[in-house]
């Protein structure tokens, strides 16, 4: 598939289970999440597409913006400008799939949660982009991007940032073709893998 050929669109409630398989294969190799839900696990693929569903589920169920791409090659997950931060409610409606997916680590999980957030810019209000991610067969063709620029038109057509957190060193490189630069980096609860801020102005 050429990136000619890929259509995104927004998605709807319909495209939870969808979205959710599209961004848990992408994320199968992602360090943080071998962090929190170990690579010899059973039943991994499945609680990674718990996860994920579930998260856009949350996302969906809150009319943010999310975008699936052809028959759900790619998806993501975005907070329009000063949405970014998730309710307490919809942690506690999210809990049973976040128990399901991340198990004794369910904890843990919580607490990278909380660290990336407390140092989450507050302005200028931005764009925040909570997850994004190519279905493995699909990558390396260009479509990351071609999903990411859904959002980024909009932002430079107002005038508006974007921030996003990337917990895969692999990627540094297609957000900063898209105009992000990294502004620092942190160690997940001090010990574990890198965790990566960028921040994007508008071009």
């Amino acid at each position: 598939m050429t990136t000619a050929q890929v259509n995104v669109a927004r998605a709807t409630r319909n495209d939870a289970a969808t979205l959710g398989t599209a961004l848990a294969g992408a994320f199968a190799d992602d360090p943080v999440f071998g962090w929190l839900i170990p690579f010899d696990v059973a039943h991994r693929d499945e609680r990674l597409r718990t996860f994920f569903t579930s998260m856009a589920r949350s996302y969906l169920r809150r009319d943010k913006h999310a975008y699936v791409a052809g028959a759900g090659v790619a998806a993501a997950l975005w907070s329009a400008p000063g949405s970014w931060a998730l309710p307490p409610t919809e942690i506690a409606r999210e809990s049973r799939p976040a128990m399901q997916a991340f198990g004794r680590n369910l904890i843990r999980a919580l607490r990278v949660q909380l660290q990336i957030e407390a140092d989450h810019p507050k302005d200028p209000k931005h764009w925040y982009l909570a997850y994004v991610g190519v279905a493995p067969g699909h990558q390396g063709q260009g479509i990351g991007s071609v999903v990411l620029q859904e959002v980024l038109r909009q932002a430079d057509a107002t005038g508006t940032p974007a921030y996003l957190e990337s917990s895969n060193e692999r990627n540094l490189t297609l957000y900063e073709r898209n105009g992000f630069r990294v502004t620092s980096s942190f160690p997940a609860l001090g010990k574990g893998p890198t965790i990566w801020r960028m921040w994007r102005d508008p071009q």
